[in-house]
């Protein structure tokens, strides 16, 4: 099932094996397919933005991330909708690339936080993890001003011939740089923004406890953890779901 909200199409999967069975089917594809999760902020930023939001339409697949948005998901259709957080389907992707034998890049993050969180996933038995792109710095027009060049990133994921890259340069810039390379890669059959995935796998941040994930108040710990935050998380619980309540057309 898909719904819209400020344009955008979401689509409702209720389940880890429903989501696996697509992923197995991009795996098996013969192109590239894009997995998107817009989540409050960029679906405000979607609603301001008609480029961005013709950009997040192109997905393959996009599922909603955010307390917020499953709300208004579950208010406008009268059942429970799920949520995926990024962090949560990324790691879905890496045990399924696993049993598969596939490589698997990372693009973006620090080095120290690449290299951490590659170092973690590629213990796991059966799957290769490169990282392709630590201390890419883009910025917000989606062109790179790398601390490693983009082209050494482009190569680095040309020659290990992965089937999945993970991107974790936050929104917008991941879903602008997937867009940008999307069609530069034969062996790629995956691309995914995952925002801040890289900084949980290597420590560096804490997610929230599970209890808190459960009751859909994982902001709440983060802005616990960073108070700075409070402007970004008043538009994610507030102003979002009041716009996306009254938006009418989709």
């Amino acid at each position: 099932m898909t719904s819209l909200i400020f344009g955008v199409r979401l689509d409702e999967l209720a389940s880890v094996d429903q989501l696996r069975g697509v992923a197995t089917g991009f795996l098996d594809g013969d192109r590239v397919f894009r997995i998107f999760t817009p989540n409050p902020e960029i679906l405000l930023r979607a609603r301001d933005d008609a480029e961005y939001a013709d950009l997040l339409r192109s997905a393959d697949l996009a599922l909603p991330d955010g307390t917020g948005v499953a709300i208004v998901e579950a208010l406008r259709s009268g059942r429970s909708v799920r949520r995926w957080p990024g962090v949560e389907i990324a790691g879905m992707l890496l045990r399924l690339a696993a049993e598969r034998g596939e490589t698997v890049a990372f693009v973006g993050g620090s080095p120290d936080v690449a290299e951490r969180a590659a170092a973690r996933w590629g213990a796991l038995p059966g799957l290769k993890v490169v990282v392709a792109g630590a201390g890419v710095a883009v910025h917000e027009d989606g062109m790179a001003r790398s601390m490693a060049r983009e082209d050494e990133t482009v190569d680095v994921i040309r020659s290990t011939a992965p089937t999945i890259v993970l991107v974790g340069l936050g929104a917008p810039k991941q879903e602008r740089w997937i867009e940008r390379h999307a069609d530069a890669f034969p062996s790629v059959r995956i691309m995914i923004g995952v925002g801040g995935a890289f900084d949980i796998w290597a420590g560096s941040k804490r997610r929230a406890p599970r209890a808190f994930r459960t009751l859909g108040l994982e902001w709440l710990w983060r802005l616990a953890l960073e108070p700075r935050r409070l402007p970004r998380t008043l538009r994610a619980t507030v102003v979002f779901p009041v716009l996306a309540m009254f938006d009418r057309a989709g």
